[in-house]
């Protein structure tokens, strides 16, 4: 897309992302497979022209984000609002947190299962602005898309 601004998501393989990404675009969520390298969705928020990328989250394919990071305007970073994962997700912050010269906001997914820490404290664990989300819940992608939305223009 032509004069449109990069929206990275980020995060270990089986966070959500894609079905964040399917949340974001309206579409159903049938099949959940791992991303094979990156994906790149067109999408329109605040009357702009975004790129979605979605990178897989495998190990196999860390090497790629430095590539893939620069010039993004967001980055999402996302976790499973899991214990493990919140560690894993700062590991990826540290990492790559050089790279990211653009905002960075973390989505505390799967807050519908008992498992999940709240996204209050994941946001203290990681230092940055948390948003608690449920991609399988289609009533929140109004929430979602604001939320993009917001964190874009400011």
């Amino acid at each position: 897309m032509k004069n449109s601004v990069k929206i990275c998501f980020v995060g270990e393989g089986g966070v959500g992302k894609t079905s964040l990404v399917s949340l974001l675009q309206g579409k159903e969520i049938n099949d959940i497979t791992p991303t094979v390298g990156l994906e790149i969705e067109n999408s329109i928020l605040n009357g702009k022209n975004c790129a979605i990328w979605d990178l897989g989250g495998q190990k196999r394919f860390q090497f790629m984000w430095e590539d893939f990071l620069r010039a993004s305007g967001l980055t999402v970073l996302v976790c499973d609002s899991t214990e493990d994962n919140i560690k894993e997700t700062k590991n990826i912050l540290e990492r790559f947190s050089n790279h990211l010269g653009s905002k960075i906001i973390a989505i505390a997914n799967k807050q519908d299962l008992d498992t999940s820490l709240s996204p209050q404290l994941i946001q203290k664990k990681l230092g940055i602005k948390t948003y608690g989300m449920s991609a399988l819940q289609k009533e929140l992608r109004d929430e979602f898309r604001n939320i993009l939305e917001h964190e874009f223009t400011t």
